[in-house]
């Protein structure tokens, strides 16, 4: 939870930096659904995750090696979106859940929050709220 200058680990752990930062964005979410349950509000915390798309990240990705990335076997970024625009939209949708694509694509469907049991529990959720808490400012909820 340091600052580091973006360069945790240098240019090679890239691709580990931004799965650590998916996990710290569901370990956020799930965070602040509790303390909205507790405080009783009606304000909803929902993760969604666009899944694998032809975005220039999965061309990096998929070009390493000197292999051309297939844009024509993934969903265009366009597509990728439909999950964050079900949870902006859909007023059905529950707080503390997540929603992404079913395998390689498709309309968003309610996925499992299922974390795992390292890294993932009440201790990492405060430790990241303190983190949070110290780069923006406290705030009440």
């Amino acid at each position: 939870y340091e600052r580091k200058g973006g360069n945790l680990g240098g240019p090679q752990k890239a691709y580990e930096r931004y799965h650590q930062s998916k996990l710290a964005n569901l370990l956020f979410t799930q965070a602040l659904h509790e303390k909205l349950v507790a405080r009783g509000s009606s304000v909803k915390a929902l993760a969604c995750t666009p899944g694998v798309c032809g975005t220039d990240m999965f061309v990096q990705v998929a070009s390493a090696g000197g292999r051309k990335a297939d844009l024509s076997r993934v969903p265009s970024p366009e597509d990728g979106c439909l999950a964050q625009l079900k949870c902006i939209a859909d007023p059905s949708l529950s707080s503390g859940e997540l929603w992404g694509p079913p395998g390689m694509g498709g309309p968003p469907v309610q996925v499992r929050m299922a974390p795992p049991t390292v890294l993932v529990d009440a201790q990492a959720k405060e430790d990241l709220w303190a983190v949070c808490e110290r780069a923006t400012g406290p705030f009440d909820l």
